[in-house]
């Protein structure tokens, strides 16, 4: 233990750490345990330092705005446009601008930003913003906003225009500005959106038909084929001037939902189909940010923790997890280790953030159980 302890940074803070075990209630089963925990908490102590460093010293968020000068007022235009772009982007939101907090530091953008600075390019001039992202963060926590957890997935976009010329795939020239600017609107709300390739093999489970009657069955299946389950059809009617009338049908495994839309624009198109996907995808992927004043600690038991590998597998693993303050061993009763977290705000929170770790399977995902969150540790 004294060995291990010089290696780090914790150094001889092994016999503190076990006392303070002992005083803080922590069970364990066996004297080989009871070394573990002596060794893996000066480790843990190590660890969850680098976490929250890691977490302080994140990189900028960096922003290239495209200028037609150098002046003041530009400077503070596209400051202010670089600061709205990394808010919607890590938020998906765009009510978040009229809250008063993110009013008042959009409208003194330039002096909240890290760093600026201009580079000259091909096309002409650009304005170089860099955000830190922890601001971000503490500005959408002062709105009571949320921000995406990492695993929210893209949406495949079907669509089907009916001219003059009948029904066909939204697949020509003529919607590739039309597409352009969804891909775009999308990505500026933090969601990547795709296309099929409306091949051969799309063709023998889909046509134009297929998606004006919307018969879910096979699109649903052809859309198998690109690994995605979140979908977004358009049944579009093209009109004389660049008008449309329509509809667009979001899906996913949860339900269907669609919305009418008649447009002289390309945005005032885009503009309904873009805030049901969004709508349903913030409601999934969406986690809050819980402030100083509100943080709450959950407790969650993890199963089959067996090895001295097990348990820093699991522990580096839980450290990881998105918006996480503090994680820390409580107790070991045999293979269950007990673990409290702060920094999330609930259960179901929780089980979205853990989403993408493999390692990881629920037995129980309810706080008010006779056993509370219990999660069973699975060795690669």
């Amino acid at each position: 233990l004294q060995n291990s302890c010089k290696s780090n940074v914790a150094r001889c803070r092994g016999a503190v750490l076990i006392a303070r075990l002992k005083s803080e209630h922590l069970t364990v089963t066996s004297h080989w345990w009871a070394n573990a925990m002596a060794l893996l908490t000066c480790w843990l102590v190590v660890g969850m330092s680098l976490h929250q460093s890691a977490r302080a010293q994140t990189a900028d968020i960096v922003i290239r705005i495209q200028v037609p000068n150098r002046s003041e007022q530009t400077m503070d235009e596209a400051a202010r446009e670089a600061f709205e772009q990394a808010l919607l982007k890590r938020s998906g939101d765009r009510a978040l601008l009229a809250h008063p907090e993110v009013r008042r530091t959009l409208a003194d953008a330039r002096s909240n930003l890290s760093l600026y600075q201009f580079e000259r390019t091909v096309s002409g001039t650009r304005f170089v913003a860099h955000i830190d992202p922890i601001m971000i963060d503490d500005l959408i926590k002062a709105a009571n906003g949320t921000i995406w957890a990492d695993t929210r997935p893209p949406i495949l976009l079907w669509l089907v225009v009916d001219d003059r010329m009948g029904r066909r795939f939204g697949n020509t020239p003529a919607e590739e500005t039309l597409w352009v600017d969804l891909s775009d609107s999308f990505d500026a709300l933090g969601v990547k959106l795709r296309r099929p390739l409306y091949d051969l093999s799309d063709s023998v489970l889909v046509s134009p038909k297929t998606l004006w009657d919307r018969d879910f069955g096979p699109i649903v299946e052809a859309s198998e084929r690109y690994g995605m389950t979140h979908l977004l059809v358009g049944r579009l009617i093209g009109l004389s001037n660049g008008r449309y009338i329509g509809e667009w049908i979001y899906r996913d495994s949860s339900g269907e939902q669609s919305v009418s839309v008649q447009a002289d624009s390309s945005e005032a198109l885009i503009a309904p189909g873009l805030s049901l996907a969004m709508g349903e995808m913030r409601r999934q992927y969406a986690v809050s940010l819980t402030t100083q004043g509100t943080q709450k600690t959950l407790q969650v038991r993890i199963r089959n923790v067996i090895s001295l590998e097990d348990f820093m597998a699991v522990t580096q693993s839980i450290a990881a997890i998105q918006t996480l303050e503090h994680a820390r061993p409580i107790a070991v009763q045999g293979d269950t280790l007990t673990m409290e977290l702060t920094g999330i705000g609930d259960a179901e929170t929780l089980t979205r953030l853990m989403a993408p770790l493999p390692n990881f399977t629920w037995v129980s995902s309810d706080p008010d159980s006779d056993g509370g969150l219990i999660l069973n540790w699975l060795d690669s």
